[in-house]
């Protein structure tokens, strides 16, 4: 069992202003998983994806990431689980627009304080897997966005995390451009078995899943695909 949710509750505000932004959120996620949590705007997407990330505690209920609790770390510790064990992909990206492709991709890597051996081999093998190999030293202002979002991927991907957090990935790019992106995803899942959760409207994305989650009002339900 990679994540395992046990009555997981986060609130917001108090007495007539309560906000239940998960409501005792029962979730398993298995190595290998590919996963969208879907829903309308307001219903919990982000609030989940922020627990699953370590970035919110819950009000009540626990978290295990492999066994391991990670309501109760402190936020230092956190931040360093978070580092050592998940990879991020953002709707705008995120890059760091005075970095090259390759440094982008490099960061978390050498934060983690890796040998700068095995931050080259990391780096060289994900922006080969997404396509970039020929673009190390580009800046994020000479790339399209699908090749920005390429390196943010290549950057959630290089150190071989135990689970990838895509929020909106596709929202801000072309129908073609999303589809390859889609397709890139589902060939890293299926080839290296890397666990994807997605927030998500897009119906493209919905349809490829192995896992449709349904979330609304805070309270999560296992869906089905459009």
């Amino acid at each position: 069992m990679l994540i395992e949710m046990n009555k997981l509750t986060k609130t917001y505000g108090t007495g007539d202003q309560l906000v239940h932004a998960t409501q005792n959120v029962d979730l398993k996620i298995l190595e290998g998983d590919f996963i969208a949590v879907v829903g309308p705007s307001g219903s919990g997407k982000t609030t989940l994806l922020n627990l699953l990330a370590g970035l919110l505690g819950p009000t009540s209920g626990s978290i295990l990431h492999r066994g391991k609790e990670i309501q109760h770390l402190s936020m230092e510790e956190r931040t360093a689980h978070r580092l050592a064990n998940m990879g991020f992909v953002f709707q705008d990206y995120q890059l760091l627009p005075v970095l090259t492709a390759r440094e982008n991709v490099e960061l978390p890597l050498q934060m983690r304080g890796m040998p700068q051996k095995e931050i080259d081999e990391k780096t060289a093998w994900a922006m080969t897997q997404v396509g970039l190999g020929d673009k190390f030293n580009r800046y994020p202002r000479q790339l399209s966005g699908g090749q920005q979002q390429r390196v943010a991927i290549a950057r959630a991907v290089a150190g071989r995390p135990s689970l990838i957090l895509a929020d909106e990935p596709t929202a801000n790019l072309d129908s073609k451009t999303a589809q390859d992106i889609i397709d890139l995803f589902k060939r890293l899942n299926e080839e290296f078995k890397l666990t994807f959760v997605f927030s998500t409207h897009d119906p493209r994305l919905i349809s490829q899943v192995k896992r449709v989650l349904n979330i609304n009002d805070g309270q999560l339900k296992e869906g089905s695909h459009p």
